[in-house]
């Protein structure tokens, strides 16, 4: 790759002069050639033939060496320069490797955090379902349980579940008649708890689930007044309710919230009813108690 700083991209200047100092272009006169008074001569002369048998000159103290002439220069000891720097080759490799170690680890951990759901998220809520409504006929059905369509004159088939953590989850819909975002809505579905719960626990757990869920986002929800479970029955089989008030905040309505129901059914397999009527309406309020009051539980599916 040529220079990019090199205008003549390393090609051969026309107008260069030689360097006479080159290497091969000239030589000094004494630089290359034998010195007379070179140490050999006096080596093979005196180094080795005088002073082996004794001879010194005046002010010498040592043989060989010539008038005036110190101890020669000793060569300085490095041995600690390479060793310091033998040892800070090694830490610089020991910080890169332990540097790379914790980049592939946090790496792993991130993939490991985004393929894997959120544990106290299943923990809380179950595992998620598909959250699309399964479609409906003239009754409105998950698994075992179901209530007529007719008990609520007027709704239409909700598309996206109530509780995101549902299996096989159907319901109906009514907006508010005031023009506002928001309405009334009747689901059933099956819970998906994993392991399973009893009831109660279940009721309890999927209320704040449904808070969080997509039905109250961005209205900052906040659950109120959560009842302790009720141990009622729904066709003859076992069930939890628990009530509470789902308050929200949007500029866009003046519903200050709803008023939630779960019913929770002891069903093979466990099933679920949720209501969520908004607050000040007694006529939606009217129709949530008539699907309650109509629930069925078959004997077999």
């Amino acid at each position: 790759m040529s220079n990019p700083q090199d205008p003549n991209g390393q090609q051969p200047d026309p107008y260069a002069q030689p360097d006479p100092y080159a290497q091969g272009g000239y030589q000094y006169g004494y630089g290359q050639q034998t010195n007379p008074y070179g140490q050999q001569p006096y080596q093979q002369g005196y180094g080795q033939q005088a002073f082996q048998q004794g001879y010194q000159y005046p002010g010498q103290q040592y043989p060989g060496q010539y008038p005036g002439q110190g101890q020669p220069p000793q060569k300085p000891n490095r041995t600690g320069l390479y060793a310091a720097i033998g040892i800070a080759v090694v830490l610089v490799i020991a910080v890169a490797v332990a540097a790379g170690f914790l980049v592939l680890r946090s790496g792993s951990d991130e993939a490991d955090r985004t393929a894997s759901p959120d544990t106290s998220a299943q923990a809380g809520c179950g595992l998620p379902g598909t959250g699309q409504a399964s479609p409906i006929s003239d009754r409105v059905a998950s698994g075992p349980l179901s209530f007529p369509v007719s008990a609520a004159p007027g709704w239409t088939a909700e598309t996206y579940t109530m509780y995101a953590e549902s299996i096989g989850a159907a319901g109906l819909i009514k907006s508010l008649a005031d023009g506002q975002p928001w309405q009334a809505s009747v689901e059933v579905g099956q819970t998906n708890f994993q392991p399973k719960v009893e009831p109660a626990e279940a009721a309890t757990r999927m209320m704040q689930c449904i808070a969080d869920g997509q039905g109250f986002k961005n209205a900052s929800p906040r659950v109120e007044g959560l009842s302790k479970p009720e141990a009622i029955t729904v066709d003859g089989v076992a069930a939890a309710k628990v009530t509470a008030k789902i308050m929200v905040s949007r500029s866009d309505i003046t519903v200050p919230g709803d008023e939630m129901t779960v019913i929770v059914v002891a069903s093979a397999p466990q099933t679920y009813l949720a209501v969520d009527i908004p607050i000040g309406y007694p006529d939606l309020t009217a129709v949530g108690q008539a699907v309650i009051a109509q629930l069925k539980v078959a004997k077999e599916v």
